[in-house]
């Protein structure tokens, strides 16, 4: 990997996504997100062994790394993420074998880092968060623990790239914490609604549901208006003034009502395939955010991927834009593993059965 390569690929720390907590009826707990971006060059599905040395912070490229924030893994884990930056696997969402999971998602225009590490902790770069998080922690209170006492996430570049994101977790208890870095310290929620997208902040998402309280799923009544019928002309009124549009204050709430609304599968196969449905009601289509002024599909945002996860199976799901299969790898069958494991997400193309 040459200096221009990891280069290209840090950008894509800093996807725009939309994520979703869920559970189902017989209390499998999952986690899903799509990943908005207009590449994903040199990605892929990425499952990371126990006792897997990696550095918290610095690149080779940027000539910063110190031995002092090199350290072994306790958790096997697995996420799509990418190895441009050679000494760190940057996974942008994953699972490990304790049944933690979530991921980063782009916080443009309000995260922020103090320059200098609080005394006795240990350094980390914001876009290894979720790698370094999914490797030593096990639980939410683990990681609440981790990231604002242990740690200090610092203001470091990433091959130019500042990575401005927030976190979202998720375990076995349930519980969905979210973390965001704000005036240079870690702000926790927790038990939250489960439903993250991008900026602004989580605070200020969840006061915005307040003006959608009249958003339901049942039909509002016919009215008759000084003697005039006035009938429904279809189903769905109850939807009427859900934001459609892909702008992140948007989806949160579109998110946040199907979530609440949706229905929750029977068990993990149906509630997998629930979920990536719910997802795809907040994902973009290709042509609809541009976002570069050239002509080519790069300029355009798109939901390159969708990934779910269940965090009692260890089952890590994804589709892409272009393949709309389900593909899954198993993180049980991986944790025996000694060195890095890979499985290609750029096979995207299409593929349909031919029923005759």
């Amino acid at each position: 990997m040459n200096y221009q390569e990891a280069k290209k690929a840090a950008k894509q720390v800093n996807a725009g996504c939309s994520s979703i907590a869920w559970d189902t009826k017989d209390g499998k707990h999952l986690w899903g997100r799509n990943y908005d971006f207009n590449q994903i060059a040199a990605s892929a599905v990425t499952a990371i062994p126990r006792d897997y040395q990696y550095y918290t912070a610095g690149t080779p490229f940027d000539h910063n790394l110190e031995v002092n924030n090199r350290i072994a893994s306790q958790y096997a884990a697995i996420g799509i993420g990418t190895q441009s930056m050679e000494v760190t696997p940057v996974l942008y969402e994953g699972i490990n074998e304790k049944g933690l999971m979530g991921g980063q998602l782009f916080y443009a225009g309000f995260a922020s880092y103090p320059d200098v590490a609080r005394p006795n902790t240990q350094v980390v770069n914001p876009g290894y968060v979720v790698t370094h998080v999914l490797a030593q922690c096990a639980t939410v209170d683990e990681v609440i623990e981790l990231l604002t006492k242990t740690d200090t996430i610092i203001n470091q570049p990433l091959v130019e790239s500042n990575v401005t994101v927030h976190w979202v977790f998720s375990d076995r208890s349930g519980e969905t914490i979210i973390l965001e870095p704000d005036n240079q310290q870690i702000t926790v929620y927790r038990n939250t609604a489960g439903v993250l997208t991008n900026s602004p902040d989580y605070r200020w998402h969840k006061q915005n549901l307040l003006s959608y309280l009249n958003v339901q799923n049942t039909e509002f009544p016919d009215r008759n208006m000084d003697g005039i019928s006035v009938q429904k002309p279809f189903k769905g009124t109850g939807a009427l003034g859900l934001p459609g549009d892909f702008t992140s204050q948007s989806r949160f709430i579109r998110a946040s009502f199907l979530k609440y609304y949706g229905i929750k599968g029977q068990n993990e196969d149906q509630g997998i395939q629930y979920l990536f449905h719910l997802l795809d009601n907040v994902a973009m289509p290709l042509g609809i955010v541009k976002v570069e002024n050239r002509d080519d599909l790069s300029a355009y945002d798109e939901s390159i991927y969708t990934a779910c996860m269940c965090a009692e199976s260890l089952k890590f799901y994804w589709k892409s834009y272009e393949n709309t299969a389900i593909h899954c790898v198993d993180l049980n069958r991986e944790l025996e593993n000694s060195d890095l494991k890979t499985f290609p997400l750029e096979n995207r193309a299409p593929e349909f059965r031919l029923m005759n």
